[in-house]
């Protein structure tokens, strides 16, 4: 049975990694043209914008994503989808609601607000009125309009790609994902070109694409056929007792990954935030596709073996999930390592080139992030949630505090990179710490071997291509594909994709 469902899981995995690859690709084309399309302080603003919806969404929604993810097997296997279904919908409802009514006021306050205190705020030394102007100038009333709609999308498709990933509809999600960055690339272009290059109509191409894919996955899961039943307050209480202290370890999380972006644009500028968050966004959403790729595929799997009591098959499947994972972890950081500053000359407008030197370290840091993923996989089974949030709180002001002390005291935003990479860091040897004597994930040291020394003669092969070839698009794939050859001719040379090889040999080649 263990065998049937490594299989399982091994063949959801691929999936998800064919997806997810497709994905980043579009994802690096995206953020190429927008640094043709946009200064460098549009994106140092439309970074802040970004930052503070996506936490929203993490603070207010993640929670109830974390907790269908957790528990929509255990309600299948009792035949309880109406009330599963009625109570998450719900809480979904409320959610948007009360964020939607906050966003409101808000606005209402900054806009009209401002301008009567003016005068007071002059007055007591509090607010300048250029300030003031300049901020109503940049974070304008329809930029506020399109970031509340595109919150409401996002929270909802990012509710329907995790049912659809719990439930294995792992084909629809590659459809899905292929509509996220292509549907998000095509409007903002349009947008731009027809109404000049305005940070709002990023926004707006979010909201749209978002609400595509929002549609399609209600269709397939059939939510609207659910509905008949009212809010179960059992189920509510067990989704608010797993999901709530999440809310804390998203928000910790969030620090760890963007608090620079603000400390950069107040220390530094909002041009010099751009750029930094330019070259970390190619390298951070490249990881986390690839975290998502490997633990959509896994984790499913993984749960309904810990729902039905199988715990010497969750061992097992974990340390097979973490080989998955470092299978695909540790070349993409060495290959950012060979090839950074190529892909900085062939993607990105000359203004952002110079920020390449942090894509290392994000690297680095995104890889220890995605062990930790597996590191507290006890404590999520075991819905001990707390014990997640006070480890990530802790590497989360170790990362806040080294960027307040270090970005002002040397002047330069490479040094947040480097702070972030520690912060994730400390995180993972807590969580490993912590869970070491329950559930400990391991990989054999020689497939560990095999697959570093893969990577290693991967980096080899494409620093001698590096003083051949001239930095371009072009030879930039080049780098790509050979490195990618390389290393897959190097895994299938030490036999450590036999398995993996043999999976899609019966995929493509049944008769």
């Amino acid at each position: 049975m263990a065998n049937v469902s490594k299989g399982v899981m091994a063949k959801d995995t691929i999936i998800y990694m064919i997806a997810k690859g497709i994905e980043g690709i579009v994802g690096i084309v995206t953020m190429s043209v927008m640094t043709y399309l946009f200064a460098t302080d549009q994106m140092g603003y439309y970074s802040t914008v970004n930052i503070a919806i996506t936490t929203i969404a993490m603070v207010a929604i993640q929670w109830l994503v974390q907790s269908v993810l957790r528990y929509i097997n255990k309600y299948d296997i009792e035949g309880r989808h109406e009330e599963f279904y009625s109570t998450v919908f719900y809480s979904w409802l409320k959610v948007n609601a009360l964020v939607i009514a906050i966003c409101v006021v808000l606005m209402l306050v900054i806009q009209l607000g401002f301008g009567g205190f003016e005068g007071i705020f002059n007055a007591l030394g509090v607010v300048q009125s250029e300030k003031v102007k300049g901020f109503l100038d940049v974070y304008t009333y329809r930029l506020f309009i399109c970031g509340i709609l595109w919150f409401v999308t996002y929270n909802t498709a990012q509710l329907m790609i995790s049912m659809l990933a719990a439930v294995r509809e792992a084909k629809l999600n590659l459809l899905l994902s292929m509509i996220t960055v292509l549907g998000r690339l095509i409007f903002m272009v349009i947008f731009c070109k027809l109404w000049s290059s305005k940070i709002e109509w990023i926004f707006l191409s979010y909201f749209i694409t978002d609400a595509i894919v929002s549609l399609i996955g209600m269709k397939r899961l059939k939510i609207f056929k659910y509905l008949k039943g009212r809010e179960n307050k059992e189920i509510l209480k067990e989704l608010k007792a797993y999901g709530m202290p999440l809310m804390g370890n998203q928000l910790a999380t969030s620090v760890l990954n963007k608090s620079d972006i603000y400390i950069i644009t107040i220390v530094l500028s909002a041009g010099a935030a751009g750029i930094y968050q330019t070259n970390y966004s190619l390298i951070a959403t490249a990881f986390t596709l690839l975290n998502a790729s490997v633990m959509r595929g896994c984790y499913p799997t993984i749960l309904r073996a810990w729902s039905e009591g199988k715990k010497d098959d969750v061992q097992r499947l974990l340390n097979e999930a973490v080989r998955m994972y470092m299978l695909v972890a540790i070349p993409a950081v060495a290959g950012v390592f060979a090839v950074s500053q190529s892909a900085a000359n062939a993607l990105f407008e000359s203004q952002y080139v110079e920020g390449h030197v942090v894509m290392f370290w994000v690297a680095l840091g995104m890889m220890f992030l995605g062990l930790t993923e597996y590191s507290i996989k006890y404590w999520e089974l075991n819905s001990n949630t707390n014990a997640i949030f006070k480890r990530s709180l802790i590497g989360g002001a170790v990362n806040v505090g080294l960027n307040l002390i270090l970005v002002k005291l040397t002047g330069s935003y490479f040094i947040a990179a480097v702070t972030t990479f520690i912060g994730f860091f400390v995180y993972f040897i807590l969580a490993r710490y912590g869970t070491r004597n329950y559930l400990k994930w391991k990989i054999e040291p020689k497939r560990f071997i095999k697959i570093l020394g893969s990577a290693l003669v991967m980096v080899a092969v494409i620093e001698i291509l590096k003083t051949i070839l001239p930095d371009s698009k072009i030879c930039l794939a080049i780098f790509i594909i050979c490195g990618i050859i390389v290393y897959g001719a190097m895994l299938v040379i030490t036999g450590e994709v036999k398995d993996e090889l043999a999976i899609i040999k019966n995929k493509f080649f049944k008769k």
